[in-house]
This record gives C-alpha cells, sequence and structure tokens, in this order.
C-alpha cells in the first residue's frame, strides 16, 4: 500500500488469509476476474500492493506456470507474506517507483489498492512503465465516489470512516478509472461490476461499526478468523462472514454489467 500521512500501513495489514475462487471467500470473484483475463498470459505476473500475499499466492496456485512477484510498501505485510513456504517473491516496493525494470513482468494486478494512493495517475504510468507492449494491467477499484453506491450517497452527508479506518483517500466513479487507464497507454479489454446491494450494506455497517469503535483493528474479518483462537464467537463470525461473502459473491456473478461498489477492469498496453 502506498505511504501518506493519515493511515499506518504497518499496525493493519490486509491480505494474509486464503484466497479461493469458492464463494465462501471475500475475494472470489477478485480471483475469478483476474485468473480469467490472465488466463493467456505466460510468463511472469506483478502484483501490487499486495499486502500480506493471499491473492499473489492464489494466483501462483491456480497458475503454477507463472512467475509470481508480491511488492507493498509495508514491511509488516512483507514480513508476514514470507512466513509461510510459497513460490511467489515478496519485495518492499513503492507504488510510485517499483524496484523493477522497464518492461520486467507481462501483467500487473491491483486490487483494492489504488483508492489508497494520492497520485493515482503517477502510480498507473510507473506499472505501464513495468509491463511491455501487448501486456495486460487488471484491476479491481472501489468507486466510492458513484451516486449509486451506498458508500457515495453517505459520502454526500460527511460519512468518513473508511478514510480514516481503511486508508481510502480516493472516491473514484469508474469513468475516471477508464481514462486513466488510457491516460497511461491502456486499451480497454474488459470490464465488470461487484460489490452490489449486499455487499455494500455489510461494508458501510463495518466502517461505521469501527468508528463508534473509536479505533483500528489489526486486520480484516477473514484474517482475524483465521488467527484467533476457536471459539462460539469466531466460529459465528465465520458462518456470518461465509454467508456474506457466498450472497455477495452470487449477486455480482449474475450481474456483472450492472454497476455496483467496485470495478473489475483490464487493460492491454499499446
Amino acid at each position: 500500500m502506498e505511504e501518506q500521512t493519515q493511515f499506518d500501513y504497518e499496525t493493519k495489514t490486509w491480505g494474509g488469509h486464503q484466497v479461493d475462487i469458492s464463494p465462501a471467500y471475500l475475494g472470489a470473484l477478485r480471483l475469478k476476474y483476474c485468473l480469467d483475463d490472465v488466463a493467456e498470459v505466460s510468463g511472469s505476473l506483478l502484483e501490487v500492493g499486495c499486502g500480506a500475499g493471499g491473492m499473489a499466492k492464489a494466483i501462483a496456485r491456480y497458475r503454477p506456470d507463472l512467475s509470481v512477484t508480491g511488492c507493498d510498501i509495508s514491511l509488516a505485510a512483507i514480513r508476514e507474506a514470507r512466513t509461510h513456504t510459497t513460490d511467489v517473491r515478496f519485495e518492499l516496493g513503492n507504488t510510485y517507483e517499483l524496484p523493477y525494470r522497464n518492461e520486467a513482468f507481462n501483467a500487473v494486478v491491483m486490487f483494492d489498492v489504488l483508492e489508497h494512493v494520492d497520485d493515482p495517475a503517477k502510480a498507473l504510468n510507473e506499472m505501464a512503465r513495468v509491463i511491455p507492449s501487448d501486456g495486460l494491467l487488471h484491476l479491481y477499484v472501489p468507486c466510492e465516489g458513484a451516486l449509486h453506491t451506498i458508500h457515495g450517497a453517505l459520502a454526500r452527508i460527511g460519512w468518513m470512516p473508511k478514510e480514516q479506518y481503511g486508508g481510502h483517500i480516493q472516491r473514484f466513479v469508474a469513468r475516471d478509472v477508464v481514462r486513466m487507464l488510457e491516460r497511461s497507454g491502456f486499451q480497454i479489454a474488459h470490464e465488470r461490476w461487484s460489490g452490489h446491494l449486499v455487499n455494500q450494506i455489510v461494508d458501510a455497517a463495518y466502517f461505521t461499526a469501527l468508528s463508534i469503535r473509536g479505533h483500528n483493528v489489526p486486520t480484516s474479518i477473514e484474517g482475524h478468523i483465521a488467527t484467533a483462537k476457536p471459539s462460539v464467537g469466531v466460529e459465528a463470525l465465520r458462518l456470518a462472514k461465509t454467508a456474506v461473502a457466498a450472497t455477495s459473491y452470487y449477486e455480482s456473478a449474475w450481474f456483472p454489467w450492472l454497476p455496483g461498489l467496485g470495478i473489475h477492469v483490464t487493460g492491454k498496453k499499446i
């Protein structure tokens, strides 16, 4: 994740839990759409803003033919990503100055990161630098500035807990994401939506609860479930998370053309 003054990415990390295409996982559609769009990619793939590495490891598990690298600005996240044996290489890397040569990767992917950076166009240009012509850039970006979303509507009345407790400093609308990709030298190949009604309600409720609580938590819900000691409360949380994940998966998988909270977009470098 990119550094910025109002959020500490060393004290809260994301993405250390397992990710799978099973609807029981909150990241299932992100992984599925990514795998679909990079199906013809060979060689090397980079995940920028990989957090603690769950998604990069999942991509490598489904695509063992690819050489997968993950980079993140958080030392705590990279240390966690490296804790288990994996074929994925994890490295510290700033989105604005990736530590790789020009055209080093055949594809670059990024999930839930662009909304964290204060200069998204600069970040996209830097990712374009490490991709050759005809290489792919695949993004998932929340569009929390759109009025068709609960988040966009709440933002109009001053609701801002995702900035304080999630580091979301950008409120995009889809057309702005697409335009930035095109200005960075990409031709749009695929667009899909996810994060429809149930996902939005639960997400808004979660961050509102954090705001009422008054201080952050060190990991995501799935991260907490994966590391907490077994108990009745943890099992109830796991069942609730699975129900929300499955409902969110199907309501979005059935209507990928219907605008939701976030856009999955893939561009081919011209």
